[in-house]
């Protein structure tokens, strides 16, 4: 197939890259230039606008930050790739997948959302899992491409075109509030007198045990810099269900003001777990 994928952050660049190594031609685009080299290596071709990524394409992979970055692109995809397959790997919210389903329809493209859950690590393995939203028809031509950074096992048909992202809100939202449920247990080890250390041994024995096997590391040393998924989505996500419900999460409301005022206190671009040791230290002398 003729692919353009727009979008190299830390995920596509891994995600572009199987589809390169699948031996389809590939045609990259990202915003801020400079990171295509890997894929260029890999024989993709770099294209300097939108317009040219997708012109002549079968299939577009967005795989961008949000619904206003897809809204950035979507009307040159529609205008430059007629009958193209539109692939969204993006985070939207369902909201904004039946917005961009429509636009696309009504332009003679087919759309599919297609977030996927897991972070780099997985993205590189080809494992992540993904969640496909579209009609039958649609999501089996995108199945053809999620299985080159999915596990086949967890590449799973949802429902119509929003369902996937509507998945993938509950996916996020819950790690969201996971990770501030840490926080507060450490909080509330420290105004009890409790070693930290000892805290933390204990609860990577409890249910959160999942997350700090993972985060437990950046959450010791205070250093979240080695970014898998950074709080920026994280606010990003949260905020999603939050206005997507059509009840009052107020537990992850909570955990979007924390992820806020963790950004607003300097965290932007780190990795999410820096929601946990904000929520952690704030109220402490001296912390930020």
């Amino acid at each position: 197939m003729r692919v353009a994928f727009l979008g190299l952050g830390r995920m596509g660049v891994p995600m572009a890259a199987h589809v390169a190594r699948a031996g389809h031609d590939l045609t990259v685009w990202n915003r801020s230039p400079g990171k295509a080299g890997p894929l260029v290596e890999l024989g993709a071709t770099e294209a300097r606008s939108v317009a040219s990524a997708v012109a002549g394409a079968d299939v577009v992979v967005l795989m961008l930050f949000g619904p206003d970055a897809v809204r950035a692109v979507l009307p040159d995809v529609v205008a430059g790739a007629p009958g193209a397959l539109v692939l969204d790997a993006s985070t939207i919210g369902p909201d904004a997948a039946h917005e961009f389903a429509r636009a696309c329809h009504a332009g003679g493209l087919r759309y599919v959302d297609a977030p996927v859950a897991g972070t780099v690590a997985p993205a590189t393995a080809g494992t992540l899992g993904v969640f496909l939203g579209g009609a039958p028809a649609d999501v089996e031509q995108a199945r053809a491409l999620a299985v080159l950074w999915g596990d086949p096992d967890r590449v799973v048909h949802v429902g119509g075109v929003g369902s996937a992202s509507a998945l993938k809100l509950c996916v996020n939202q819950g790690l969201g509030v996971l990770a501030a449920g840490v926080g507060e247990s450490l909080r509330l080890g420290r105004d009890l007198g409790l070693d930290r250390d000892l805290v933390l041994q204990v609860l990577s024995q409890s249910a959160y045990g999942w997350f700090l096997t993972q985060k437990r590391p950046m959450v010791e040393s205070g250093d979240y810099s080695a970014t898998t998924f950074s709080l920026d989505l994280m606010a990003k996500d949260l905020d999603l269900a939050v206005t997507s419900a059509d009840s009052d999460l107020e537990v992850t409301r909570a955990a979007l003001d924390h992820a806020k005022r963790a950004l607003a206190a300097g965290h932007s671009g780190e990795d999410y777990a820096a929601l946990t040791g904000h929520v952690a230290d704030e109220g402490e002398a001296g912390s930020c």
